[in-house]
């Protein structure tokens, strides 16, 4: 009769695992909420921590480093903002930086092609020109870069302060339309 018991047992057991194990081979359902997002508000992607670098020719041309990069690729007109700042830098051909950009926000028009840089925006050129201003517009298809709002530029011995800024894209040729100062600068007092 023990016998009996232990298979009885055996077979109660038995079943009830071959129950739990049907139970748990049902395909399992997941919950998704189909709703609508407006691609003007949503970014298609949000990066943190970025570097990239940008070919141009086939050419390493520039590397970007942002804290946020949101890109909105589905909105009627394609834009990417950098909330947090952004740091462009021109690479020379052993990848050291030729000239930079920095600025407190950017955004970028994919359709125009044309960067908004925002908010104490310095510009280092590769003559070692500084540029400081709260606004600059650099516009990659007619490549130049300009601003109509007050200009402080530091170049060798001097200091140019304006409105109404114009230059091509390597920070070299430019125009001030309205100067109000220009100054001569020592700036070998700094250096120790």
């Amino acid at each position: 009769m023990s016998i009996n018991i232990a298979m009885s047992r055996f077979i109660t057991l038995s079943i009830t695992l071959l129950c739990l194990v049907l139970a748990s081979c049902k395909d399992e359902v997941q919950n998704v909420v189909d709703r609508e997002t407006d691609p003007e508000k949503v970014p298609t992607m949000s990066t943190r921590d970025v570097q990239t670098l940008i070919s141009d020719d086939g050419k390493t041309r520039y590397r970007i480093n942002a804290k946020v990069w949101l890109m909105y690729e589905e909105a009627k007109r394609p834009h990417w903002i950098f909330p947090d700042g952004v740091v462009a830098e021109e690479l020379d051909e052993n990848y050291s930086t030729k000239s930079s950009i920095i600025c407190d926000s950017a955004y970028y028009d994919e359709i125009a092609k044309v960067w908004s840089l925002v908010g104490n925006v310095r510009v280092n050129n590769a003559q070692g020109d500084k540029i400081l201003t709260d606004n600059m517009i650099w516009d990659q298809n007619k490549h130049k870069l300009f601003s109509e709002a007050f200009i402080h530029i530091e170049k060798t011995g001097r200091v140019i302060e304006g409105y109404g800024y114009e230059s091509d894209e390597g920070l070299v040729n430019y125009t001030l339309r309205n100067v109000e100062a220009i100054f001569p600068f020592d700036d070998s007092r700094f250096s120790h």
